[in-house]
């Protein structure tokens, strides 16, 4: 079963990575629109003003319009993150609602590895490998032990810190404004029907999409080998928890001595 934690944190771990390396932090930009001063900046939010649902980012300087977005993600309280980017030579899959409490439901996944459902209501986390992943790290026999059974520990484990980090709404809230005046704005576009504007980091791979109208919040992060879109903001986060029945104890389950205990 230490093959399950070893890999469980390495998908946590890259995961994370490939969220905060989008928009990363960096030396160099001014923080300001890549084109035009910021007397150009405020004329173009005075013209934006009228545009029906109009939250004035369109108008704003690059840093500042990363941290009202930054700010629309932690007032939203919830948010849905799903996608697909590579990281450190792993393509990782990500499909997780999440909330500032740091509660969350979903599954991460590793290309050629397999995927896990994540679980976590307050220190309580379960997670549920599929075939492919016991396949992978723990096989056959593993796999008949726990059956369909989620494994059960809690956030303080320090094997599963990065899976905790994932779960937090304000953790990633941080991590997309860490940016700070190494963002530049780029070009107007679409995203999820909405208007919204290109920012990118000045060592950054990618792109943050930011909505122009409505609230103020990112809804998709661009990397040339993938992408992760936010959604569902306000949403709450489903509150069901693995049963008696349904998980078993992850530091029982890994004593030579002991026999799997319902929890």
């Amino acid at each position: 079963m230490h093959g399950i934690r070893l890999r469980t944190t390495a998908v946590g771990a890259a995961a994370a990575a490939a969220l905060v390396a989008g928009c990363g932090s960096g030396s160099g930009g001014s923080g300001g629109p890549a084109a035009s001063g910021t007397g150009s900046a405020v004329t173009a939010g005075a013209a934006a003003a009228s545009a029906p649902g109009d939250n004035g980012v369109a108008g704003l300087p690059a840093d500042q319009a990363l941290q009202r977005a930054v700010q629309g993600l932690r007032d939203a309280g919830t948010v849905r993150t799903a996608g697909t980017l590579s990281t450190r030579g792993a393509r990782i899959r990500v499909d997780l609602r999440l909330n500032t409490a740091g509660d969350c439901t979903g599954t991460l996944g590793q290309l050629g590895v397999g995927s896990f459902e994540v679980v976590k209501a307050g220190p309580q986390l379960w997670v549920r490998p599929d075939q492919e992943f016991w396949q992978t790290h723990g096989g056959s026999a593993m796999s008949d032990r726990v059956g369909d059974r989620y494994l059960r520990t809690t956030s303080d484990n320090p094997d599963f810190a990065e899976i905790t980090e994932l779960c937090d709404l304000t953790a990633l809230a941080d991590r997309l404004g860490s940016a700070g005046s190494g963002v530049t704005r780029g070009e107007p576009a679409t995203v999820q029907g909405r208007p919204a504007l290109a920012l990118s980091g000045g060592s950054g791979t990618g792109t943050l999409y930011v909505a122009t109208t409505g609230a103020p919040v990112p809804l998709e992060l661009e990397q040339d080998t993938g992408k992760v879109e936010f959604s569902e903001f306000g949403t709450p986060v489903p509150g069901a928890t693995p049963g008696p029945d349904q998980s078993l104890d992850l530091d029982q389950l890994e004593s030579p001595a002991a026999t799997p205990s319902v929890v």
